[in-house]
């Protein structure tokens, strides 16, 4: 490692964010379908100066509270809509978590170099690297429950409760994590404050149990940070008549809770643990050495164990799964793993479990390579970027092996190499995105525009105007999208082309769509990222003789 002080090595753990986070925001297309809502919902709130209620495609958006478009407004404001200013602050969050790691972890009287890499494992872990470059509200919940847990740990050891100013830094922490993803905030750092009371009375003495304590303190928080949370959401609920508590609370909290979203199945127990394995990669190889090292731990590695434990305990039941869900653990397994880093022996069926992420990475970057030598047939950027992307698997693969090795700087720096390799590929993707080419053909803003079986949010983005989503096509329209063909980038369209093959589509619409598109209607292919498949669109105007674009007719 290398040999700096603390602000040397702050220094170098915000140079490596940027290295690792900045490459690919700047040309991938916003991806998911939370993505582009975030995104326009902002500017819609910035459009009608309702700072309050967000507004996506001219509709309530009741999914999370406001923080995350409040931090893109100032971006929004100096520099307009485009996809890396929307994903700036989750790209703060991110290092912000990182220095709050090193910062904590330095106050537990852990080395310099360990602290580094416990902020360097953070930044560099697969899962940040995605998490860390989209516009969502899970890096700003992640900062904030960091600054959580670091308030009470400093409570826990200075012992002056109310009177001190970390106090205020609970309460305030715990607010500002409620209004960018609601209740979490509040419940993870109880749910870890009872397993660190569990694990105490387990493990360590009366006279070193401190977590009653902080319970105490956490009770004493929750009224201020309420208070800050009702200084909008009692406005907020006024205004669309308690609508943002019953859809916000109840359909998206409770509801998902009770029953897996879009269908997802539900695989309790076993799920968390098998995403961990390879979402935490490159630094797999960490978990087994610190369950082997479980033994001997003391009152702060109790502390952080009881953190990471919380999320897996709110979500293992919890109906939809998501791998990101446990997120908010990982910062307290790096400060685990600088604490306890040369301790424990892996055993064989550990290394098993290690090497399992790492045969996928190499099996699936292989994969990707030799399907781009087929894929150009389809689309010669669908080629290069399959090509980027099996980069991305292979040197992430390096890395994993790097950290089972111990060089960590090393990993590090191939970790660098997948931030770019994200990069070349973000900027194929962009150029594939349905979305974008069909904006492009457009020219620009177009009046009472329709999409009928093609219903993704990015189209209210990129086209930055109100769509109106139908299963049928609308007559009244100015201009109208069908969508046609659709290939999903499956195992089967992909052995298609690379045999040689014409892919099958799996899907055309049929009955008051394609049957009633004009025989001039222009037409686009591309990549739909939200739901992985290659899509046709057909677009014209419903006037006579009147087709947008110079596309090929049919």
């Amino acid at each position: 490692m290398l040999k700096l002080n603390d602000r040397g090595w702050v220094v170098w753990i915000v140079a490596l964010a940027l290295l690792l986070l900045l490459p690919g925001i700047f040309h991938l297309p916003l991806i998911d379908r939370d993505e582009p809502r975030f995104a326009r919902a902002a500017v819609e709130m910035l459009e009608r100066g309702d700072f309050f209620v967000p507004r996506f495609n001219g509709e309530y958006r009741f999914d999370k509270p406001p923080l995350t478009y409040w931090l893109m407004f100032p971006g929004l404001a100096v520099w307009g809509e485009s996809e890396w200013v929307v994903r700036l602050p989750s790209v703060l969050s991110a290092l912000g978590c990182g220095l709050l790691i090193f910062y904590l972890a330095r106050r537990m009287g852990v080395g310099r170099d360990m602290a580094a890499l416990a902020a360097m494992g953070w930044l560099s872990c697969l899962q940040v690297m995605i998490h860390g470059r989209i516009s969502l509200a899970d890096m700003h919940l992640c900062f904030f429950l960091v600054l959580t847990m670091l308030a009470l740990w400093e409570l826990r050891e200075s012992g002056r409760g109310w009177r001190s100013r970390w106090f205020h830094v609970l309460w305030l922490a715990m607010g500002l994590g409620f209004l960018a993803k609601g209740p979490l905030a509040l419940v993870l750092p109880l749910i870890a404050l009872l397993c660190v009371a569990a694990l105490e009375r387990w493990k360590v003495e009366p006279t070193e149990r401190r977590a009653g304590g902080l319970l105490r303190m956490w009770l004493m928080a929750v009224p201020g940070a309420l208070v800050l949370v009702a200084l909008w959401g009692l406005p907020a609920l006024w205004m669309t008549h308690g609508l943002y508590f019953d859809v916000g609370i109840g359909t998206h909290v409770v509801d998902r809770g009770l029953e897996g979203f879009n269908q997802r199945k539900h695989v309790p127990v076993v799920y968390y643990p098998l995403m961990l394995l390879f979402f935490i990669a490159p630094w797999t190889s960490m978990l087994p050495r610190l369950w082997a090292g479980r033994q001997g731990m003391n009152g702060q590695d109790l502390y952080l164990a009881g953190w990471v434990l919380a999320p897996f305990l709110v979500f293992t039941f919890y109906a939809t799964q998501l791998p990101h869900y446990i997120l908010p653990g990982y910062p307290a397994l790096f400060l685990l793993f600088a604490r306890r880093c040369g301790e424990g022996r892996m055993a064989v069926w550990m290394k098993v479990a290690v090497a399992v992420p790492v045969v996928l990475f190499s099996v699936l970057g292989g994969a990707m390579w030799w399907g781009a030598t087929r894929a150009g047939e389809l689309d010669a950027g669908l080629a290069a970027m399959l090509f980027w992307l099996g980069g991305v698997m292979i040197l992430l693969a390096g890395a994993s092996v790097l950290v089972m090795s111990r060089r960590y700087l090393a990993a590090v720096c191939a970790m660098v190499g997948v931030a770019g390799c994200m990069q070349m590929g973000s900027i194929y993707a962009g150029e594939l995105h349905v979305v974008k080419r069909l904006a492009a053909e457009l020219g620009g803003e177009v009046e009472r525009p329709a999409s009928a079986g093609f219903a993704e949010p990015s189209l209210v983005w990129y086209a930055s105007q109100k769509w109106t989503f139908a299963s049928e096509i609308d007559e009244a329209a100015d201009l109208q999208v069908a969508a046609g063909r659709r290939w999903r980038l499956d195992y089967q369209t992909l052995s298609a082309i690379w045999k040689r093959e014409t892919p099958q589509p799996v899907k055309r619409k049929q009955g008051g769509s394609l049957d009633e598109v004009p025989q001039g209607a222009a037409s686009v292919t591309g990549w739909s990222i939200a739901d992985g498949s290659w899509v046709e669109l057909f677009y014209w105007r419903n006037e006579k003789d009147s087709a947008v674009g110079g596309g090929d007719g049919r």
